[in-house]
C-alpha cells in the first residue's frame, strides 16, 4: 500500500534562515508587492508549508519585523543607555541608523518606514504592529529626554516633545534619501546639519 505523501515543511527547514528571507523580499519590495508565490519561492517551501510554519501573509510580516529590529535596527536601548548625554545620544542613534540604511547586501532605508508606505486596506492589517514599533522608538527617546532634564544636560523649560518630533522628522527623511539613492557621506552631512540645531530648542 502506498504511504501517504506528507505536506509539511522539509526536514532541512532553518526557520530563522527562512524569516531572514522574508524579511529580505519584504524590506526591498514592500508589503503589498510581495506576494505568496514571491515568498514560497524565496524561501523554497510550498504554500501550504508557508502556512503552516508562519500563517498568514500578515503574520509573517510582523514576525519578519520582529526579527528585522532584533537583528538589522540599530540596537537603541543600549545606545540611549550609555550615551553620557541626551544630545549625544540622539547623534548616536542617528549615525548608527544611518550605516544600517545604505548597506551594500541590503535594502535601502528602514523597513519600519519604507515597507508600509500608502494607504490600502492591505496595509491596514500590519499598520497597528508598525505603528506599536515606532511608537516604542517613540516612548524610549522621550524617556532618555526627560532623564536629560533630571540630569541637568537639558534645561527643565526645554521643549523636549519639540525635539522628540524633529529629530524622528529627521529619522524618516533619511529613509527616505537612502531609498532614494543618498549615500552614507550625505546622509552624514544632514545629520550633522541637524545636531547642530539642538541649541535652538534649548535658547
Amino acid at each position: 500500500m502506498t504511504k501517504p505523501v506528507k505536506l509539511g515543511r522539509p526536514k532541512t527547514f532553518d526557520e530563522q534562515a527562512a524569516l531572514e528571507k522574508a524579511m529580505l523580499l519584504f524590506w526591498e519590495n514592500g508589503y503589498i508587492a510581495t506576494s505568496i508565490s514571491d515568498l514560497t519561492k524565496a524561501l523554497g517551501i510550498t504554500a501550504p508549508s508557508l502556512y503552516c510554519s508562519f500563517g498568514d501573509k500578515a503574520t509573517l510580516f510582523n514576525r519578519c519585523i520582529d526579527y528585522y529590529l532584533a537583528n538589522e535596527a540599530c540596537p537603541i536601548v543600549p545606545i540611549l543607555k550609555q550615551a553620557k548625554t541626551t544630545k549625544v545620544a540622539f547623534e548616536l542613534f542617528l549615525y548608527d541608523t544611518a550605516k544600517r540604511l545604505v548597506q551594500p547586501d541590503k535594502p535601502m532605508g528602514c523597513m519600519l518606514v519604507t515597507t508600509t508606505l500608502g494607504n490600502s486596506k492591505q496595509i491596514q492589517e500590519v499598520q497597528h504592529n508598525i505603528q506599536e514599533k515606532k511608537e516604542s522608538y517613540r516612548t524610549l527617546l522621550m524617556q532618555r529626554l526627560q532623564q536629560g532634564v533630571e540630569d541637568g544636560d537639558i534645561a527643565p523649560n526645554t521643549p523636549i516633545q519639540d525635539i522628540l518630533d524633529f529629530y524622528l522628522t529627521i529619522f524618516n527623511g533619511l529613509s527616505i534619501k537612502a531609498c532614494d539613492g543618498a549615500d552614507l557621506e550625505t546622509l552624514n552631512r544632514i545629520i550633522c546639519n541637524a545636531i547642530k540645531a539642538w541649541p535652538v530648542f534649548e535658547g
